[in-house]
């Protein structure tokens, strides 16, 4: 099963879609906040808070082997951000580090990033890392998108506050329109398939018009004003203007269902009303006061709060304050100090210090209905001393507050913190558990080792060295499961190479200077077995030399070296393995075995 790493604006992928791609896939997302939603998520599906920026980003990749990365920038579904540039940047950084060879970006024609030179960059990347390949998809118009500040959410929202909806173009303008479980289909085949073409592409074709979207929005809310951009002044409030992705292929190096060839559905007018009612059973139908109101409380709710609290205790406060001032009990008691204090201990030092100033506030007024002036009442230093006792309360009980939410602020972070290292470990040992099973399958299979190598001597036991060669070119591939295995000819000097002409169809080079890498050579020479662990340019992934002696010419003893480099070009992320490159050494030596019963049957016959 493939590991797919969902990264930026996750939230595009609703519960349902991750649910779907859980059953095709492992799916590691990032940059989800809800720890609740794990409850209803497949196995398949792990959710980590962890966003581009956090350090504890980079450990997702070393969860396990990860097939490919789906990024979603801000600009997905009617989104508007500055350059994601470093952002796309970083994370193809770490593809190659960890050897991730596909990533997806996820945009808009509006998104201003340089995904050109991106793409070539990270094409042949610096030595050390591995190449990444990055295909950029413009998506068009999208529904059943899962972000609560999409395109088709904010109209939903317009619409339900009664507010007009401005499409931008006239009524014959035509709309791509693609749905998310088509657009998630797409991705599942382009990371699965060996068909990956890097570049900017764009998603869906035309499939409709404005006039056929505002009938659709007009099916789902009669009531709804739904208009045109040619009729309404942009500067004009109460009015939402909608804006659809660019459907021009000016900057695109083609369309993606003519390489995967997906069609688009012509259903999408339905898949609206659907979006539509899931949004209502989910949020149930308010009125706009309402969800004003939920607006204003969830901005200003906690200060609003606080000033209430404020205003009705000084209230209470100084009306105990004037009903007990002439009762013996309560000479020694002080209400406005008892106000003072339960603010701080309540809301913290701001609304201790809230309240101090209140009530030094009237304790001035009252200073001044005994007869005391302001300047007097500065001049003498004793009058300040209910100011000081009312000020010292209110930082000191507001103080006391701060302490304790810092240290409760405290303990809940270091439980985040448990538990995401937790899942970490979690997620570490499934795939601990999930490697010894694909090593035991592994073991399993080799068992058939000698059965195979045995059918690829008697394969290669040809008549002549040249029947071998060609013999040799499909066995290895078939047994290495690698279409770019060559066989090159050395000339006598050992510098260059020339392609037998039996591994054409591998299209690769005619021929390379060996003097090129000089590391390869040397380590071939000494009767080693390349590997290019640096991903340099000009050498191969695999590399072994085969030589044997053959005759100068018939009926005679005298011979000559005959020297071949076995080669494999390109190399998948799991051929970079140990085991790998020892089958690759096992079956270079059969190939030389077979070259040189080959030449001594030669001799021997002539």
């Amino acid at each position: 099963m493939d590991t797919i790493l969902l990264t930026g604006q996750t939230g595009l992928f609703s519960k349902e879609i991750l649910q779907y791609i859980g059953e095709t896939a492992q799916v590691f997302v990032t940059g989800q906040k809800s720890a609740g939603a794990m409850k209803v998520l497949p196995d398949t599906v792990r959710l980590f808070p962890a966003d581009q920026s956090d350090n504890d980003f980079l450990k997702v990749f070393e969860l396990g082997e990860i097939r490919a990365v789906w990024h979603v920038t801000k600009f997905a579904d009617g989104g508007y951000a500055s350059n994601e540039n470093e952002k796309t940047d970083r994370i193809a950084q770490l593809c190659s580090h960890h050897g991730v060879s596909r990533m997806i970006v996820l945009t808009e024609s509006s998104d201003p990033a340089d995904y050109r030179d991106m793409i070539r960059k990270w094409a042949s990347p610096a030595e050390g890392s591995s190449p990444v390949e990055i295909m950029v998809v413009r998506l068009p118009f999208l529904t059943g998108s899962g972000l609560a500040a999409g395109r088709l959410s904010r109209v939903f929202g317009a619409l339900r506050r009664g507010e007009t909806v401005c499409l931008e173009g006239s009524a014959e303008n035509g709309i791509t329109v693609l749905s998310m479980q088509e657009l998630i289909v797409l991705l599942l085949r382009m990371t699965s398939e060996k068909t990956f073409c890097p570049g900017i592409y764009k998603a869906g074709s035309e499939t409709g018009t404005l006039d056929g979207l505002r009938t659709v929005l007009l099916s789902i809310r009669p009531d709804a004003r739904v208009e045109f951009s040619e009729k309404f002044n942009r500067t004009r409030r109460g009015v939402l203007f909608m804006r659809f992705p660019r459907t021009d292929r000016a900057d695109c190096d083609g369309l993606l269902e003519e390489i995967y060839r997906l069609p688009v559905s012509m259903d999408w007018g339905e898949e609206i009303a659907e979006q539509y009612s899931a949004l209502i059973e989910d949020a149930g139908e308010s009125s706009p006061l309402k969800e004003q109101a939920l607006v204003f409380i969830q901005k200003f709710g906690k200060v609003a709060g606080t000033a209430l609290d404020l205003i009705i205790m000084f209230i209470v406060a100084e009306y105990l304050a004037r009903i007990t001032s002439a009762s013996v009990y309560f000479k020694i008691v002080d209400v406005r100090v008892i106000f003072v204090i339960l603010m701080g201990m309540m809301h913290g030092i701001a609304a201790g210090f809230a309240a101090a100033i209140l009530e030094c506030a009237m304790l001035v007024m009252r200073y001044n209905e005994t007869g005391i002036s302001g300047l007097l009442l500065f001049y003498n230093v004793e009058n300040w001393i209910p100011f000081v006792y009312y000020l010292t309360a209110g930082a000191i009980s507001g103080y006391s507050h701060q302490k304790k939410e810092q240290q409760m602020r405290s303990v809940m972070e270091e439980n985040e913190l448990i538990r995401n290292k937790y899942l970490f470990l979690n997620e570490a040992y499934r795939t601990s558990v999930a490697n010894r099973k694909d090593l035991w399958a592994q073991i399993l299979n080799e068992e058939d080792s000698y059965s195979r190598i045995y059918g690829a001597v008697r394969q290669m036991s040809q008549r002549t060295p040249e029947a071998v060669c060609v013999e040799a070119v499909q066995v290895l591939r078939k047994l290495l499961r690698n279409d770019t295995v060559s066989i090159y000819q050395l000339d006598p000097g050992g510098k260059k190479a020339v392609l037998l002409s039996c591994c054409l169809d591998s299209g690769g080079r005619q021929s390379f200077n060996l003097s090129e890498s000089e590391e390869m050579l040397r380590t071939v020479r000494g009767g080693g077995t390349w590997k290019n662990i640096h991903f340099s340019k000009n050498a191969p992934m695999y590399a072994s030399m085969v030589s044997y002696n053959r005759a100068l010419k018939h009926n005679t003893v005298d011979t000559r070296p005959v020297t071949f480099l076995v080669t494999l070009e390109k190399a998948e992320q799991d051929q970079l393995s140990l085991w790998y490159m020892n089958h690759f050494t096992i079956l270079c030596g059969l190939f030389q075995d077979a070259l040189e019963h080959a030449a001594l049957r030669e001799r021997t016959l002539s």
